[in-house]
């Protein structure tokens, strides 16, 4: 009976075999031991677009790649030798429009009366929309691990932004509940030094001038820590005024005049007003500029410069001293993180948190031996 439906023989029995293998969804094809295809479905016809009295009695040489036939020649004389079922779990087949199908197929033999195999039957499952469905599953999952490392990160610098508001909360804190303790007795101490260098009057012999005046010094030094612990803790709401960019700069200038060792370069564009505090702003420039003249105690060159970049203008702060060593520039806006011998490590610290509190950014963006540049984004007065 298998034999007389692979031949499509004449008989009430196989036309009715033979119809109900034309009308089965999956594509079906039978061959012979040449490997021609002497039987094929409607259904496998249309997957591979083309008529079947085109097909019929031809190899897969005739109308696939290549790469393809040989392929499946190889799976076929597999069946044929082994005369088992050979099932190939995904191979591809190109149709006549060039669409590439994904196919599991299970290869059979069919025999003779004497147990011979005299043809091969195939049955194929076109499974390219399942795969199709397989590769957007894993592009999806790609895509959402990628979110997750994405909103990770956010996350981590949201933590890292939060912890470092909350150092310098605590900062705040106890340098408000200090000042007033600290204050009085530093308030009691000069007093008192200044009594006794009137007692003392103009002596120039008298040993105890020298001491005194290194106490009153101290005393302003530490009043001076104080002071910039309270003003780095406590950043007041800004008063947003529209600012010319050259004014604030040459304020800021002039609160850190450069000595003479070193030049002072402005490269100030003709860039549109800016809405800010100016006395933040101008604060926290001066913090660029003194920065960057301790930066170069043996002379260098101060530039400072500003463009317009979309809705803002960029403020850019730069020396030609040291440089930052690599190992410190993901703490350079940490409060308390210093290498200068009598800084205090809030410096970048203030200027961070008044350029922020402006709607602006404060970055580092070069300089780890060649000088350092700092630049200062801030909105425009009148966004274009």
């Amino acid at each position: 009976m298998s034999t007389a439906v692979a031949l499509a023989p004449e008989g009430a029995g196989a036309e009715f075999l033979a119809a109900i293998v034309e009308l089965v969804a999956h594509p079906i094809f039978v061959k012979d031991r040449q490997f021609r295809w002497v039987l094929l479905n409607r259904a496998f016809c249309e997957m591979v677009g083309h008529p079947r009295e085109s097909l019929l009695g031809k190899t897969d040489y005739d109308f696939f790649p290549k790469e393809e036939a040989d392929w499946f020649r190889a799976k076929d004389q597999e069946m044929f030798v082994s005369g088992a079922a050979v099932t190939v779990e995904e191979e591809c087949i190109t149709d006549a429009s060039g669409v590439r199908h994904v196919l599991t197929t299970t290869k059979v033999p069919m025999r003779d009366s004497s147990g011979g195999v005299t043809h091969l039957v195939g049955i194929i499952h076109d499974i390219s929309r399942l795969k199709a469905a397989e590769e957007a599953l894993r592009l999806s999952n790609e895509q959402l691990e990628q979110r997750i490392v994405e909103r990770t990160a956010a996350l981590a610098v949201a933590q890292e932004e939060l912890m470092r508001r909350e150092r310098l909360a605590l900062t705040g804190q106890l340098a408000g509940g200090f000042a007033h303790q600290i204050r009085n007795p530093l308030a009691a101490i000069t007093n008192a030094s200044y009594l006794m260098q009137r007692a003392l009057g103009d002596t120039p012999a008298n040993q105890l001038r020298q001491p005194l005046e290194i106490i009153l010094e101290e005393a302003w030094k530490a009043n001076r820590i104080i002071t910039t612990l309270l003003d780095n803790s406590r950043v007041p709401a800004p008063n947003r005024q529209s600012c010319r960019v050259s004014s604030l700069v040459e304020q800021a200038l002039a609160k850190h005049p450069a000595p003479e060792a070193v030049s002072v370069v402005r490269e100030l564009a003709d860039v549109p007003p800016v809405l800010v505090d100016p006395h933040q702003i101008r604060e926290a420039l001066a913090n660029l500029v003194c920065n960057a003249l301790d930066a170069m105690p043996e002379g260098g060159t101060l530039a400072v410069e500003a463009r317009c970049d979309g809705n803002a203008v960029v403020v850019a702060v730069s020396d030609t001293g040291p440089g930052i060593p690599p190992e410190q520039v993901d703490m350079l806006f940490r409060p308390l993180v210093t290498n200068k011998p009598q800084g205090l490590g809030l410096g970048l610290t203030t200027a961070q948190m008044l350029v922020e509190n402006q709607s602006g950014t404060i970055a580092f963006v070069g300089g780890t031996g060649t000088g350092a540049r700092f630049e200062v984004r801030l909105p425009l007065a009148r966004p274009a």
